[in-house]
């Protein structure tokens, strides 16, 4: 089984808000150094998060969506205790590829701005290029 892409809408956004906890630093996720602010790959989770959500109620049951490449530049430390506030917009389509415009900002002003493509796949498929990779 496939899954449709047919409710998709052509104009999409999404928000979604995170409070930075101490788990989400950058020494926290291993950063040999001691940086207390929001860490860049869990930042990245965040855009990617919002990203995904933004899709998942128009998909059924069968689809997953996967990250296909990003280009993010951070340009401002976001401390614990801030709430992050990311925003997507869909800026383009490509059969089963999205292209995302994403920013972020914290209490203080803009932190993020990212370009993502991320796919939606069915889980067989998911499945069959394991099973390829695992076997090659």
């Amino acid at each position: 089984m496939t899954c449709s892409l047919d409710n998709i809408p052509d104009q999409l956004t999404y928000d979604l808000t995170a409070r930075v906890t101490d788990d989400m630093t950058a020494q926290a996720v291993g950063n040999p150094t001691p940086v207390p602010v929001l860490a860049t790959p869990v930042l990245l989770g965040l855009c990617e998060k919002a990203a995904a959500e933004a899709l998942l109620p128009f998909l059924d049951d069968q689809c997953l969506i996967v990250g296909v490449n990003v280009s993010l530049t951070h340009h401002s430390p976001t401390p614990v205790g801030s709430i992050v506030t990311i925003h997507v917009t869909l800026a383009a389509r490509d059969g089963n590829k999205f292209t995302w415009d994403i920013t972020g900002h914290d209490d203080f002003g803009d932190i993020v701005q990212v370009h993502l493509t991320s796919a939606v796949i069915s889980q067989k498929a998911l499945e069959r290029r394991l099973q390829a990779k695992m076997h090659s």
